[in-house]
């Protein structure tokens, strides 16, 4: 069996778009701000060109393409995640306390997907298989609750993304949130239509790699500052009225206590 001519369409226009992205983001110099984003891209390319290679070579189902497919999937979740948490990292950085309980959070969904993930695939008949699923579900399940998350604490800390990260963040929201539709409505005929399912997720991941090559068409803008509350001479400011103010109780609970033994 080999692929439909609709779904070498989709593979040729999809092996286009992550090319241009992977010579965009060196181009940019993208990799300097996002190195595991790009990083990301890159595997993203070498598993198309080595999967394409092995579709040629042994066939569309074959043994070997099988498990060329279910292995490459593993390493680009392990890739995606990681370029998620830097996208996190790039956002609350520029405040710690938040991003202390954000990393806590992070860690603890990490740890309870592959909980999750295991104690699935045990009780299934192809636990490998169904191990790789689970976590990307699960992955692109906590993605789209992630990023949700990174907006709302971005109107009420003021998170700080530069415009080309915030497409990246869009991109990704909109390939896991597609996923999971996709995932829901197939999952019962997913081994009948699996080639539909791949399709369909590839039509998604295109779209998404349109929305991050856009902003790489132009030069990227200059990394701006993060907003400060304060400059430096209105912190020393503010910090010398605290010391004032402690100072002043501190005498004031003094004489109450020596008026107090009199």
């Amino acid at each position: 069996m080999s692929l439909s001519s609709f779904q070498n369409f989709l593979w040729i226009v999809g092996t286009a778009l992550k090319l241009i992205l992977c010579v965009l983001v060196f181009a940019r110099g993208l990799h300097r701000r996002l190195p595991l984003f790009s990083l990301y891209v890159v595997l993203v390319v070498v598993d198309d060109l080595a999967l394409r290679w092995t579709y040629h070579q042994f066939g569309y189902t074959s043994p070997a393409a099988k498990y060329e497919y279910w292995s490459s999937l593993g390493v680009v979740i392990v890739a995606r995640a990681l370029a998620v948490a830097e996208l996190c990292w790039r956002g609350l950085r520029h405040s710690p306390a938040v991003w202390l309980i954000a990393r806590r959070v992070l860690a603890f969904l990490a740890f309870a997907m592959l909980v999750y993930a295991v104690v699935a695939a045990a009780k299934n008949s192809s636990p490998v298989i169904t191990f790789l699923l689970t976590v990307e579900r699960s992955l692109d399940f906590g993605i789209a609750v992630i990023l949700v998350a990174l907006l709302r604490l971005g109107l009420r800390y003021e998170v700080w993304l530069g415009g080309i990260e915030r497409k990246v963040v869009l991109g990704f929201s909109v390939f896991s949130t597609f996923q999971i539709v996709n995932n829901t409505f197939m999952k019962q005929w997913m081994m009948k239509y699996f080639s539909w399912w791949v399709s369909a997720s590839v039509v998604s991941f295109e779209v998404a790699m349109l929305i991050w090559i856009t902003p790489l068409l132009r030069p990227l803008p200059s990394m701006k500052p993060p907003p400060t509350l304060f400059s430096e001479e209105e912190s020393v400011s503010v910090l010398k009225q605290a010391l004032e103010r402690m100072r002043r109780i501190a005498e004031e609970m003094k004489r109450v206590a020596r008026s107090k033994w009199k």
